[in-house]
């Protein structure tokens, strides 16, 4: 099976993007928002993105200074410059990217023409469905290897590392090279 870091994110992509014109009003974009029942609206100037609004932005650049939402366009709070990215970047790559950023929301582009859209949401459903299928697997194959009573996967308590293969030692879930240091 295909681990995530390899799947390219147009095999996960939403591929019906919420979309409004720079001239937009917040107004006008809130209620698609809603009608689309996501958190961003990609703005495009002539088909081409060239930014985004996120409720973060709604609430910084307009609720938090008490402005008119019929009265705001979205050229004025939306980010830009967008970040994007195509189609055959890897999961990996594009989680990787929202973490540096600080964003939950990665417009897909080819050719500058938005194809798609991944969320951090989207990422996390992914991981989580490869991690369960792989879980059982894993899980059998670490038990056979290890002398410890439990397996888990999640986060060092020692290092702080994150591993697929923690230990139950002494009430504590370590990876297997912090509980050995413990064993001596």
């Amino acid at each position: 099976m295909e681990m995530p870091h390899n799947i390219p994110v147009k095999e996960i992509m939403t591929r019906e993007v919420c979309t409004a014109s720079l001239e937009d009003s917040l107004l006008n974009a809130s209620r698609k928002m809603l009608e689309c029942g996501v958190g961003s609206i990609v703005v495009l100037d002539n088909g081409n993105p060239v930014g985004i609004v996120t409720e973060k932005d709604i609430l910084e650049k307009v609720v938090s200074r008490n402005k008119t939402p019929s009265e705001v366009l979205l050229k004025d709070i939306m980010t830009t410059p967008l970040i994007v990215i195509n189609p055959m970047t890897s999961l990996r790559e594009a989680a990787q990217i929202m973490l540096k950023k600080g964003i939950r929301r990665l417009p897909i582009v080819n050719e500058n023409r938005l194809v798609g859209i991944i969320t951090d949401n989207d990422i996390l459903s992914v991981s989580l469905d490869l991690i369960e299928s792989n879980e059982i697997k894993n899980y059998k194959m670490l038990l056979r290897e290890s002398e410890y009573e439990d397996v888990r996967f999640g986060k060092c308590e020692k290092c702080g590392k994150f591993y697929d293969n923690l230990v139950e030692y002494n009430g504590l879930k370590l990876c297997e090279d912090c509980a050995e240091l413990n064993e001596g």
